[in-house]
């Protein structure tokens, strides 16, 4: 569609300046096969895809190009399980939006029998997408430190993180003093970083958006669970899946 648009505006731009400056002109079958031209070369050099709509079907024959369509299927159900006994997860998630884009992170502590231990919301200023997954796991580690918490399971749908806290590698620059004190206390106490996907990490997802909301470095903690969290937890606790979609 955009390419049709595009190329049409193009060459009637050129037809303008041929009849204006140089007193030529093309018989308007020659435009159009010249749009026609145009288009068909765009998509050979250009993986194209379309929606499934009647415009892009009708333009498609127009042009004589077979349309890709995206189509939308189910890959998984994904739902968020409580950790083993004795173990404390603690779910993370960052938010980072505008051009100038304000980080928020948000974190959600339950044990094993789904009991909510508190919930936190922090608005950390200006950060990148990157830079807020890696505070929220940071900040979630620190949080288990001041809870005195030895036996934890840091859970994340960032797999840079994960990556990270298994292999060393890619934590912003910036970052890195931080995140090297955070892995030294994991190493002291027993402590697992596992990815989830984000339609099974809601409610984290749910306080980093709370974050958005807030002044820039303050933070909300609560030890019960605030209101815009509780249907949320409550699928959790019933263990109600989230479908996960992908276009293809």
């Amino acid at each position: 569609m955009n390419s049709a648009i595009i190329h049409t505006i193009w060459v009637i731009w050129i037809e303008r300046n041929q009849r204006y400056y140089h007193n030529k002109q093309q018989a308007m079958t020659s435009l159009f096969n010249s749009v026609i031209a145009e288009v068909k070369l765009s998509y050979s050099l250009s993986l194209v895809s379309g929606a499934a709509s009647m415009q892009d079907n009708n333009l498609s024959k127009l042009f004589s190009i077979p349309l890709k369509v995206q189509r939308i299927r189910t890959v998984t159900d994904v739902a968020w399980s409580p950790p083993l006994d004795g173990t404390v997860k603690l779910n993370c998630d960052g938010s980072s939006v505008g051009a100038q884009p304000c980080g928020a992170i948000g974190i959600v502590i339950r044990d094993s029998q789904f009991v909510l231990m508190g919930a936190l919301s922090r608005n950390i200023g200006h950060a990148t997408a990157i830079e807020v997954e890696f505070s929220a796991c940071m900040s979630a580690v620190e949080k288990a430190m001041a809870l005195g918490l030895s036996n934890i399971c840091l859970e994340t749908d960032s797999l840079k993180v994960v990556n990270a806290f298994h292999k060393m590698v890619g934590v912003p620059w910036q970052m890195r003093a931080r995140w090297h004190n955070c892995i030294r206390f994991c190493q002291s106490i027993s402590c697992a970083c596992v990815h989830i996907h984000r339609e099974g990490n809601m409610v984290a997802d749910a306080l980093a958006r709370h974050g958005q909301g807030l002044s820039v470095f303050s933070s909300q903690w609560w030890q019960g669970p605030p209101t815009f969290i509780q249907s949320l937890l409550a699928r959790d606790r019933l263990g109600l899946p989230s479908s996960r979609l992908a276009m293809h």
